[in-house]
């Protein structure tokens, strides 16, 4: 985690190491030993290996919009535990997200709710605007820190996550990223 958050302190201070190129591209291109996972946002503003001034190789990134979880996508990121033997995923959502105001305009109105595949990503998001429909003006950043909370417990009731993490070989954490500043808060 402090590296990931080391890097991320680089990209605020404009102090980046890593810059995309094709050598290393080449030098990645026969294995990968990743150091840490992110569940992340589809979101095209949160690139995570940019976020964290990682290269190639470091971070293995799954996403999905509204950070939504399905048996694919844990299946991803139990790979990562089990074949690529990462210590950390970092489930990180972000501020003004999309899915999450639509869950909550949703919750509020559920004639709001879009058709077909589209509104079950963001039924799924529905639970979570609920559990803080009393937080007013705030609702979406609280229904944001409900829903990353929420995929960290869901996370961690993966046979192959939860028997890492009580062998102390793996953390599943919680965390934002803003979208104006740049800067990734943990959830404590």
């Amino acid at each position: 985690m402090q590296r990931l958050l080391a890097g991320n302190d680089r990209l605020l201070a404009n102090k980046t190491l890593h810059a995309q190129s094709l050598e290393s591209i080449r030098q990645h291109a026969e294995s990968q030993a990743p150091y840490a996972q992110v569940f992340g946002c589809a979101d095209s503003r949160v690139p995570v290996e940019a976020i964290f001034d990682e290269d190639f190789g470091d971070v293995f990134v799954t996403r999905t919009a509204g950070n939504v979880l399905s048996e694919p996508t844990i299946g991803t990121i139990e790979y990562g535990v089990a074949a690529l033997k990462t210590p950390l995923i970092v489930v990180l959502g972000h501020q003004n997200c999309g899915a999450v105001k639509a869950a909550v305009d949703a919750m509020k109105d559920p004639s709001k709710t879009p058709a077909g595949a589209l509104g079950a990503l963001v039924s799924a998001l529905v639970p979570a605007a609920r559990e803080v429909e009393d937080r007013g003006a705030d609702i979406c950043s609280a229904a944001l820190e409900a829903h990353i909370r929420k995929t960290v417990e869901t996370l961690q009731t993966s046979p192959v996550v939860s028997s890492a993490v009580a062998a102390g070989t793996l953390r599943v954490v919680g965390a934002s990223y803003d979208l104006a500043t740049a800067k990734v808060t943990l959830y404590r």
